[in-house]
């Protein structure tokens, strides 16, 4: 039976194998940490219809002559006559159903504040005939919102809905509107828009393309025969207002114990996209955020030990070669170290001018942690905005 033979790999060449590894590992997490990076900062929305409804309950109203003659009814309930207003909303089934369903957002998410204005005599109802509501920073959401109030007649309500975009969009004056094309936008796609229409009328200066020459609708516009481009998202501001609120009108009736609105009303909203939201959850997991730091400091733990075993091996190897003029060098070194902490040398500084300083083996590590821990503080950062700004939770 002939020998068996077994490959051999040169330590060199596996230890620059796994060099390489590292690197490619490296540089894959870094490129796809920037790409979860863009992707928050850049959000892909879904279009959706939101459905709201509106009713109302009365409760201890006077007796009606159908309840007079109900022997059950009681006249002695001894609570003053009320109603509770019930505004409440859901997203209806996407068109075309998809494997990737979207989260549920709840009602309020998708408004930046609610008001409604009763019409009562305010002399005989001190507390009030307007109710507001607005959105605060991390606050949870509703599936809708609920108003009580004393009452024993019918009354008129307003409901004011004011939509929240995210990010924000403006609503655009009738000359901007119809240059452009557009109703309701953000300001960047405003500015995009602007733009296109230089280019397609080119508008631009032939010598500095920053100098627009406005032609009679841009004039009339912006009332300047030319501008600097860097000046328009300025100009525009004056052409911009916050998009209409969503009134609806409807009355409140006492007669009934439940009384609903004869209409539903359906509002477009936008939501974010299912990638989106995965990317959210994986960010704004604290348990997974632990598990990805205990994994950090195990794998620099790793490198540690890997290091102090790699140091200790080439200072046998070293010794075992040359011994004496090993002992020689390292006597030498030591000397020079005790130099450094009396404070009795000055050649680090020295060292620490020239460029072979910062070319040995840990300077490339430490530009790397360094590096990690800035990504990671910025996704933090982005998370945070985005929960300030009232996002998803």
């Amino acid at each position: 039976m002939p020998p068996k033979i077994e490959a051999f790999v040169p330590e060199s060449k596996l230890y620059t194998e796994l060099n390489e590894f590292e690197k490619k590992l490296d540089a894959t997490i870094m490129r796809k940490r920037l790409d979860v990076q863009e992707a928050l900062g850049k959000p892909t929305k879904v279009k959706r219809t939101l459905r709201i409804f509106v009713s109302n309950t009365s409760s201890d109203q006077a007796p009606t002559q159908q309840n007079t003659e109900d022997e059950n009814y009681d006249f002695n309930s001894g609570n003053p006559p009320s109603w509770t207003l019930k505004i409440e909303g859901r997203l209806l089934d996407p068109p075309i159903p998809t494997k990737k369903a979207q989260p549920v957002q709840k009602f309020t998410s998708f408004f930046r504040s609610i008001c409604i204005e009763l019409d009562r005599d305010p002399k005989l109802y001190p507390e009030g005939n307007t109710v507001e509501w607005h959105k605060q920073p991390n606050s949870p959401e509703h599936d809708g919102v609920e108003v009580s109030r004393r009452g024993d007649v019918n009354v008129k309500a307003r409901i004011i809905l004011d939509p929240e975009y995210m990010p924000q969009k403006f609503k655009l004056d009738a000359p901007l509107s119809e240059l452009l094309d557009m109703k309701l936008e953000t300001k960047p796609q405003i500015v995009m828009g602007i733009w296109n229409y230089i280019k397609h009328h080119k508008l631009q200066d032939a010598e500095d393309k920053r100098v627009i020459h406005c032609d009679a609708r841009m004039q009339e516009l912006f009332n300047a025969p030319q501008l600097h481009f860097s000046h328009i998202p300025e100009l525009i501001n004056s052409h911009l207002a916050r998009p209409d609120p969503i009134v609806i009108n409807y009355t409140i009736r006492v007669d009934k114990e439940f009384h609903q609105s004869s209409q539903a009303f359906d509002v477009d909203v936008e939501l974010d996209s299912v990638v989106r939201q995965k990317m959210m959850n994986l960010v704004s997991s604290t348990q997974l955020q632990k598990e990805i730091m205990g994994l950090d400091d195990k794998i620099v733990q790793c490198v540690q030990s890997i290091n102090n075993s790699k140091i200790k091996r080439d200072f046998l190897m070293q010794f075992a070669q040359n011994p004496v003029e090993f002992i020689n060098k390292w006597i030498a070194s030591q000397a020079r170290d005790l130099e450094v902490i009396l404070g009795e040398s000055k050649i680090n500084l020295e060292e620490m001018r020239q460029t072979d300083f910062y070319k040995q083996p840990w300077v490339k590590e430490a530009v790397f942690h360094y590096l990690t821990a800035k990504v990671q503080q910025r996704m933090q950062e982005l998370l945070n905005a985005q929960r300030g700004a009232g996002g998803p939770q």
